[in-house]
């Protein structure tokens, strides 16, 4: 009996999802969506009046931007890692690591005390869709787990 419940117990424990609560996030105007863990971010802020995207805070100072964007400036995935690099440093920014693929490129580095990780998903009618996701320095280890996990869920028409 004991051994019964034990098994029973462990199976609880292994099939329970990583996070109880996921919020999954739409734009209207560009469709872009990306699902996370509505725990960490419970903070939301107003919609832009453009309704491009929307900001989302958690108590211990991260926070998650998800919005698309026309791309005016004809970018590729490649050109768009270069003009991040180029503008860096007039940015306070120190980008750190930098990839693309054929549809989409991901920049990580340090601003001030922030960490940040973007990725951009080059999706259809000339839009590109972003997540944003910046955390204190302090906080690398939980953020750091959390980053490729609502990257892989970015997604757009």
């Amino acid at each position: 009996m004991a051994r019964a419940l034990l098994s029973a117990w462990l199976v609880l424990i292994f099939a329970a999802p990583a996070f109880a609560d996921t919020l999954t996030y739409e734009n209207s105007r560009f469709g872009t969506r990306i699902s996370f863990p509505a725990g960490i971010f419970d903070r939301i802020d107003p919609a832009p009046g453009n309704g491009d995207g929307r900001r989302f805070r958690s108590a211990d100072g991260a926070e998650l931007a998800v919005f698309g964007h026309y791309n005016a400036l004809d970018l590729t995935p490649e050109t768009l890692i270069e003009e991040a690099r180029s503008g860096a440093s007039s940015q306070g920014r120190e980008i750190t690591y930098a990839a693309s693929g054929a549809d989409w490129a991901v920049l990580s580095g340090h601003e001030g005390s922030m960490i940040f990780y973007e990725r951009h998903e080059f999706g259809a009618d000339g839009v590109i869709h972003v997540m944003d996701l910046r955390y204190p320095e302090s906080l690398k280890t939980t953020y750091d787990d959390l980053a490729g996990s609502i990257a892989r869920s970015l997604e757009g028409p």
